[in-house]
């Protein structure tokens, strides 16, 4: 049976993005998806292809635009592009965390601000914003990427207030580790950086690279299939964990002398 949903997904090309798609195209909802290039979506199931890049607004305008023309709403935003650059602090090159905030953090921001008035002269509108684990607990190394899944739980936190009076609803998701492009991405962005036997920093590096060869990481068509279930619920929660594992879980939960001192074991 045709689902009238319509869902924006950015961020297809490949992992949570792409498996979300065909879930949600298999059960029958308008998806609309997208990516910065939209010939790596062209075998995708979805109901509408578009190029997005949520870093320029003219590209998010044109889209919802078309989505409009079409399907005349928009029910569901998933805010899912993103990505990582690692490396401590100290070292890590400012442009290149500026650049990966122009994604993680102001292309959520730009969605946001383009899809929420169509959804408040609904009245109604689900806003999924897809995080991280890592946006409830930094870790060394990583504390770039962590800081803009931190702001992604402000942002969604604001939202909720904000928009609670238009019946618009938002929560954020957060996956723990997922067989995706994800880490091979990472890599790209990082092997300079942490391949850096000079480094100050060098042990963290070693570590970092060992702990993600050995990580268990959760099949990123499950995880869809579980936020597909989220997106379902009449009344979202603030914020959902999926796919971490309960040692990740215990960590988020400790009090903050704890958490700092069984962290710099890692």
């Amino acid at each position: 049976m045709k689902n009238q949903t319509v869902v924006l997904i950015t961020g297809c090309s490949s992992g949570i993005g792409k498996e979300l798609c065909e879930i949600l195209y298999d059960q029958g909802y308008t998806v609309v998806a997208t990516a910065r290039n939209v010939e790596t979506i062209k075998t995708l199931k979805a109901s509408l292809k578009l190029s997005l890049d949520v870093t320029k607004r003219e590209f998010i305008t044109g889209a919802v635009r078309e989505v409009l023309s079409r399907y005349r709403k928009i029910d569901v935003l998933v805010n899912n592009a993103g990505y990582s650059v690692r490396g401590a602090l100290e070292e890590v090159d400012v442009s290149d965390v500026k650049t990966m905030y122009d994604v993680n953090v102001f292309g959520m921001i730009q969605m946001i601000q383009t899809v929420v008035p169509i959804m408040r002269n609904q009245q109604s509108g689900k806003i999924i914003n897809i995080g991280s684990i890592s946006g409830q607990f930094a870790q060394a190394i990583n504390g770039a990427y962590c800081s803009s899944k931190f702001a992604v739980e402000a942002l969604n936190e604001a939202l909720r207030l904000e928009l609670h009076q238009y019946h618009i609803q938002s929560t954020v998701i957060e996956p723990g580790a997922i067989k995706t492009n994800f880490f091979k991405t990472l890599a790209q962005n990082s092997a300079d950086l942490m391949s850096n036997l000079n480094s100050p920093y060098a042990r963290h590096y070693e570590s970092d690279t060992r702990q993600r060869m050995t990580q268990k990481k959760a099949e990123a068509k499950e995880v869809a299939r579980i936020i597909a279930k989220i997106m379902a619920k009449s009344r979202l929660k603030v914020r959902y964990k999926v796919a971490v594992p309960l040692k990740f879980r215990l960590v988020a939960a400790l009090p903050d002398s704890l958490k700092e001192k069984l962290l710099r074991r890692c």
